[in-house]
C-alpha cells in the first residue's frame, strides 16, 4: 500500500489537467453571444462552434471540460502555459505571432459607444482623450488598438466586465466605451436598456474572430480543427449556429 501512495498523489495532482480536453484545455471569458456561461455549461455562438468542430474532428471536448474565466486571466495563461486554446479573439497585427490560428468564426467591429444624450463627437480617439475618460476590457483587442492609437493609458479605464463598463457609462463614470458592437449591443439588451440611448461614435477597427491556440501545441492538432472548421462552413453548419444566436 505504502508504494501506491506517490502514484495515488501524482494522479490526483495530474487528474483535472488530463481531463481537459484529452490534453487541451480549452478556455473562453463571459462574451455573449459568442461565448457565455450557462446553468447547463458554457455556450454561445463560438462555444457551440468549437464543440462541433472537435467532435468533427476526433478531439474529445465536453461542454464542462471549457473554462469560463475572465479574458485577461485567460489571455495571460495563453502567453504563459502550453496546450491552450482561448476563444473568441480577435486576430490584430499585433498578436499575429503570439498564437496560431484557426478560424475565422466570423467578423466584428470595434467602436467607441457614448449615450446619445451627451453628443459626444470623436474624430481622433487620441486628440478626444484629453476630453473624455474611455472605458475598456482589460486585454482586449479595442484596449489594445487603443493603445497602439497612442490614447495615454491613464485616460483609459480598465475593467474586466462589459456590463459594469455600461453601467459606468450610464452613469457618467465614463465618457466613452470601447468594445465589440456585436457583443455591447446583445449586452445592452441582456441588461434591459434602450439600446436607443446609446450610439457608435467612432469605428477602431474592423476584423475577424479567430480561435487562439498556443505557439507550442501540435501544428497537426491546429489544422485537424480548421479543417473541421472549413468543412462545417461549407455545410452551413456555421451559419445556422449564427442565426440560433440572433
Amino acid at each position: 500500500m505504502r508504494r501506491l501512495c506517490p502514484l495515488l498523489i501524482l494522479l490526483l495532482l495530474l487528474g483535472p489537467a488530463a481531463a481537459e480536453a484529452g490534453g487541451v484545455r480549452v478556455l473562453t471569458e463571459f462574451n455573449p453571444p459568442f461565448n457565455f456561461d450557462t446553468r447547463e455549461g458554457p455556450s454561445g455562438i463560438a462555444t457551440d462552434l468549437f464543440l462541433r468542430m472537435a467532435d468533427r474532428a476526433g478531439i474529445e471536448v465536453e461542454r464542462k471540460d471549457i473554462r469560463v474565466w475572465p479574458w485577461a486571466r485567460g489571455y495571460k495563461e495563453m502567453l504563459e502555459k502550453p496546450d491552450v486554446i482561448l476563444y473568441a479573439m480577435a486576430r490584430t497585427s499585433g498578436r499575429e505571432d503570439l498564437f496560431q490560428w484557426i478560424g475565422p468564426i466570423m467578423p466584428v467591429n470595434s467602436s467607441l459607444f457614448a449615450m446619445k444624450s451627451h453628443k459626444i463627437v470623436i474624430r481622433d480617439p487620441v486628440e478626444s482623450a484629453g476630453l473624455y475618460r474611455y472605458g475598456t476590457m482589460r486585454a482586449s483587442a479595442s484596449e489594445q488598438m487603443m493603445t497602439e492609437m497612442g490614447v495615454p493609458a491613464g485616460r483609459m479605464d480598465s475593467v474586466h466586465d462589459r456590463k459594469l463598463n455600461i453601467r459606468k457609462l450610464v452613469q457618467g463614470h465614463i465618457d466613452v466605451l470601447a468594445s465589440n458592437e456585436t457583443a455591447t449591443w446583445y449586452t445592452i439588451r441582456q441588461m434591459g436598456l434602450d439600446p436607443n440611448r446609446f450610439e457608435v461614435v467612432y469605428r477602431i477597427m474592423c476584423n475577424d474572430l479567430y480561435y487562439a491556440a498556443s505557439p507550442d501545441m501540435d501544428p497537426a492538432v491546429v489544422q485537424r480543427l480548421q479543417s473541421a472548421l472549413d468543412s462545417l462552413r461549407a455545410d452551413g453548419s456555421v451559419a445556422r449556429i449564427i442565426e440560433n444566436y440572433q
